[in-house]
């Protein structure tokens, strides 16, 4: 897999104002809140790869060079607009239906902040804007993890007292048109958000089991489920230290 090119985004050019924009988009990223995020959160702790949450878990220095951040940018400002869009509809209606970027309580040591929730319906709503490959994926199989993270959702809303019927995913194409927009729906399912808790409460056990601290090379101990692991903080084609796996392919 090639993948010089999308992960440099400091490549040289003749000309050094583009460095000095690059520079300043990189260092306004890293200065967003969410990027400094260290405890794992609703999006997270349902990965299907259980090394990755592990090494999440104990916030182990990134491993594989940070990809290009210019999607992500362009997500937080789409959900800038989509809150804002939000709160204009609640002044139209002058009452609040709908809870934006609402701070929800999972369990002990995980809670998150979820975009939207209609009190009309009962419905947990998560903004996403994948680009072409993501959103035709996604329109046909929802990723385990944006899956797992509206169902915890979910059971935060239903800890706070609301009643929760379904949890959806919004799908805003980000190189199409609004027409395009998909709605993923399902009913809300404690027993699933139940579940991904027991998984990483598991972990968390292991972890101190393995005692990957004076032993980090126990974290190969973790299963690794290929997901996505380009992406990963830790992955490398050839690894070649204790914190770094080539993903599922062992």
């Amino acid at each position: 897999m090639t993948t010089v090119d999308f992960f440099n985004v400091t490549t040289p050019v003749d000309d050094p104002i583009r460095d000095d924009l690059v520079a300043m988009v990189m260092n306004r990223y890293h200065a967003t809140p969410r990027h400094q995020q260290v405890e794992l959160g609703p999006s997270e702790v349902g990965h299907p790869c259980m090394r990755k949450m592990a090494q999440g878990i104990m916030a182990e220095p990134r491993q594989n060079p940070e990809y290009d951040p210019l999607p992500s940018i362009i997500g937080t400002a789409s959900h800038t607009w989509m809150d804002s869009a939000a709160r204009l509809d609640n002044q139209r209606l002058d009452r609040e239906r709908w809870l934006v970027e609402h701070r929800v309580y999972v369990a002990p040591g995980l809670s998150g902040s979820c975009d939207l929730f209609d009190t009309d319906n009962g419905n947990v709503i998560d903004h996403k804007f994948p680009g072409p490959t993501r959103f035709d994926k996604h329109k046909k199989n929802m990723d385990p993890v944006y899956r797992a993270q509206v169902h915890l959702y979910g059971l935060g809303f239903e800890n706070a007292g609301y009643t929760v019927n379904n949890v959806c995913i919004a799908l805003f194409p980000r190189g199409g048109s609004l027409r395009n927009m998909r709605l993923w729906k399902e009913p809300y399912d404690r027993q699933l958000a139940q579940a991904v808790l027991t998984r990483r409460d598991q972990t968390i056990a292991l972890l101190d089991d393995f005692q990957v601290q004076e032993h980090p090379e126990r974290y190969a101990w973790f299963p690794a489920e290929p997901h996505e692991c380009e992406y990963c903080p830790w992955w490398s084609p050839k690894p070649d230290g204790p914190l770094q796996c080539r993903g599922g392919a062992m």
